[in-house]
């Protein structure tokens, strides 16, 4: 048998490093945080239930579907904050499904870690030419963009938070680190810098203060049209007026920022809904607080799974297609 026919089953055989004792300990310490956080929840639901029973009626139909329809164009400004800083690192060219690649990959976020939306959207990125160490450097570039935008926004809720909430103040901490992060000539030299490290050339050439600047402007407005999604939502409360709309969208983006920083925890679950029933429950009970951050997070999942079904509707026809010549080729074959 020659070299080449060896090969295949050589590879067939191979089988992964297993994990190492600090992986395995990672790896236990990440359920038991997930066994605790959704255990506390289950807890605090059962606790609250007729309030949240309550709390769920008195929402009218007409509010969660414009909540939905106001998560929506979130989440699409979203995909444009984060296309904008792949255009400004890939330059990718025309015919790329960028909003298949981030609409799709974003689902990732639910599993547990922080890696796994990046490794989908690489992988998803990969299928349309995009080189998987753009895609990468791109995530994490749009995350920091992201972070300070939300950090920005979320001085809105800041002022009426800090004096129970002392900790939420070191958050800020890192913003002025992280808008001096976004100069153009460092963001491209820390890009350069990750390509090398992964043997891959450099940028064609260094991202524009244009990207960044469109990216950032971007993540501000998804995080306003956030907090309308949150204000939509407890408006069946009553006392809560337009007054209390900026509050809300303040408190809203603190809680995705520390959603993002816990990120064991699969989609920052617990972390986002305790910031967000903290700040709730300033202008309302807590249980009915727990019951709109339940609903919130209820109505982001919906929505993130309505935009991925559309962004892959159009490969749909290809699929089928694909589906039938196999039948027919296999019936042929058969025959």
């Amino acid at each position: 048998m020659s070299d080449a026919a060896r090969v295949p089953a050589a590879e067939a055989t191979v089988v992964p490093p297993a994990p190492t004792r600090r992986q395995r300990l990672v790896d236990w310490a990440r359920r038991g945080l997930i066994v605790l956080v959704v255990g506390a929840a289950v807890v605090a639901l059962v606790n609250e239930r007729g309030t949240i029973a309550a709390t769920v009626d008195d929402i009218a139909p007409w509010q969660l579907v414009a909540t939905l329809v106001v998560t929506v164009v979130g989440i699409y400004l979203g995909m444009l904050s984060w296309r904008a800083v792949v255009v400004g690192i890939a330059h990718p060219g025309p015919g790329r499904r960028l909003g298949q690649v981030y609409l799709v990959g974003q689902l990732g976020k639910y599993l547990p870690g922080s890696v796994w939306a990046v490794v989908l959207q690489m992988e998803i990125g990969r299928k349309n030419n995009l080189p998987r160490p753009q895609v990468l450097v791109a995530a994490l570039v749009s995350t920091g963009i992201s972070v300070a935008a939300s950090l920005v926004v979320g001085l809105l809720a800041i002022p009426q938070l800090a004096p129970t909430h002392p900790w939420m103040r070191w958050l800020y901490l890192a913003l002025p680190i992280l808008l001096l992060s976004m100069h153009p000539r460092v963001v491209t030299w820390a890009v350069d810098l990750v390509l090398r490290l992964v043997r891959r050339p450099r940028l064609e050439s260094p991202i524009t203060a244009r990207s960044i600047v469109v990216s950032f402007l971007f993540a501000v407005a998804m995080y306003c049209v956030y907090g309308i999604h949150l204000w939509l939502l407890v408006r069946s409360r009553g006392g809560i007026g337009l007054e209390n709309a900026a509050f809300l969208t303040g408190a809203l983006a603190l809680g995705m920022t520390v959603g993002v920083l816990a990120f064991l925890l699969p989609s920052g679950l617990g972390a986002r809904e305790a910031v967000l029933v903290a700040a709730l429950a300033t202008v309302m009970p807590s249980g009915v607080a727990l019951a709109f951050a339940v609903v919130s997070r209820a109505m982001f999942t919906v929505a993130e799974l309505l935009t991925m079904a559309v962004s892959l509707a159009p490969e749909v026809p290809t699929m089928l297609r694909h589906r039938r010549q196999q039948r027919a080729a296999a019936a042929a074959s058969g025959a």
